[in-house]
């Protein structure tokens, strides 16, 4: 068991970078599918028309594998300890690689769910590295790195289609091919590289035993995974679904991947700015009120605004991005900062934390097609903000916190 403990920092810090770019290959692989969908489903459907929901399949399946995966994530961690948990991990997310030549598009479409799989486990490892290796007054810094990973995989994917766009979508499956290579070569690093270690904090044999029926009985992990649920409703709409109909429906020029890329480089200057106020001991519940009231805001009048001037649309959603990404990290480090907190009842959390939040996002982006497909567009935006709400209504419930502790679980 020895070897389970001996691990220094430094090497628990490459294997947090390691699975930090394994979800900006898969966030970049998501993103950059749904932006081919129509390529996809017109090759699969030869040239059918098909309605929105069969069209939106695709990010369904993804959302539900995500679900399922976060629920198992934590106890497959603690059977297999993180390194060969992250292996069957890494592994599921090379399905990417196995749907570019599937024969039909349901074939694709569970393939696709498979590599999801292997994507959401991705992010509960993480932070099990982050609880285990990093010093509390850091934990903010890791964690927006955490949040800025899939802006940087959906800005990457936006620069790439807006300068070689002709290249990208004259043959989807030479595009996805090459996204795909990554994961193989991100797998084969961390077999090489990644050392195994404990899960359980060394100090947690003082403290009782924190297990799943423990977090589905905690009144904190469904207030948070609700308020998750609303900010993801918001956010991964805004790049994944939202950017392709809207250039339908406003038809003067509004540029979808223009869009992508406002809310992503938003997003990743607000990391940044979260990253330089993490480590000031202000209270977290006004400041996530405050900027969740402004996120939503922000992209409902970029959304107004795309009918009447696409350039000030852009920056909308920019700000949009960035106060989102200025609270996220902060969000997501808040149960880092409750009290008694140890790696174990982290992982075991934050896999409760992803599928349902997650299940939240998806039955909300289920009804939202209905409504686009039965009652139209303006409606369907109707229902996209309103429910992004939930996220400020969930915060409210939030105990008061301030930063503590800085010390590291390790």
């Amino acid at each position: 068991m020895n070897t389970l403990t001996n691990v220094k920092k430094s090497q628990g810090i490459m294997m947090f970078i390691i699975l930090l770019l394994s979800y900006i290959v898969f966030a970049s692989n998501w993103v950059a599918g749904s932006n081919l969908s129509e390529k996809i489903v017109y090759h699969y459907f030869n040239g059918e028309q098909v309605s929105p929901m069969v069209s939106e399949v695709i990010n369904y399946t993804i959302t539900i594998a995500r679900i399922f995966a976060n629920l198992v994530a934590a106890y497959i961690l603690l059977k297999l300890n993180p390194r060969k948990a992250s292996i069957v991990a890494l592994v599921l997310l090379c399905f990417s690689f196995v749907a570019v030549f599937a024969t039909n598009y349901w074939l694709y479409t569970i393939a696709r769910m498979i590599m999801a799989l292997g994507g959401s486990m991705i992010m509960v490892y993480m932070n099990t590295v982050v609880a285990r290796f990093i010093a509390n007054d850091e934990k903010i810094i890791a964690s927006a790195l955490v949040t800025a990973s899939y802006n940087i995989g959906a800005g990457l994917v936006a620069i790439i289609f807006f300068l070689y766009k002709d290249v990208v979508i004259s043959d989807w499956q030479h595009t996805m091919y090459v996204f795909s290579l990554f994961s193989i070569l991100l797998l084969v690093l961390w077999t090489m590289l990644a050392k195994d270690f404990s899960p359980n904090d060394e100090n947690t044999h003082h403290q009782e035993e924190y297990k799943y029926k423990d977090a589905l009985t905690d009144k904190f992990v469904y207030c948070f995974s609700m308020g998750f649920g609303g900010f993801l409703f918001l956010y991964v709409m805004s790049l994944v679904s939202i950017p392709v109909k809207l250039v339908a429906q406003v038809n003067n020029g509004f540029n979808a991947e223009f869009m992508i890329l406002a809310i992503t480089m938003g997003g990743i200057v607000g990391t940044l700015f979260s990253i330089l106020i993490g480590k000031v001991p202000f209270e977290r519940k006004p400041f996530l009120l405050v900027h969740g009231i402004m996120m939503i805001i922000a992209m409902a009048l970029g959304l107004y605004m795309a009918y009447i001037n696409p350039g000030l649309a852009y920056f909308l959603f920019a700000i949009g991005g960035f106060v989102m990404f200025s609270q996220y990290s902060v969000y997501l480090n808040f149960p880092h900062e409750l009290p008694n907190m140890n790696p174990r009842k982290l992982t075991i959390m934050f896999g409760v934390f992803w599928a349902l939040g997650y299940t939240i996002y998806t039955v909300l982006n289920f009804i939202w097609s209905i409504i686009l497909s039965y009652y139209g567009w303006d409606l369907s935006m109707v229902f996209y903000i309103v429910c992004s709400c939930i996220y400020i209504i969930f915060v409210f419930t939030f105990p008061a916190l301030k930063v503590q502790t800085k010390r590291a679980f390790s």
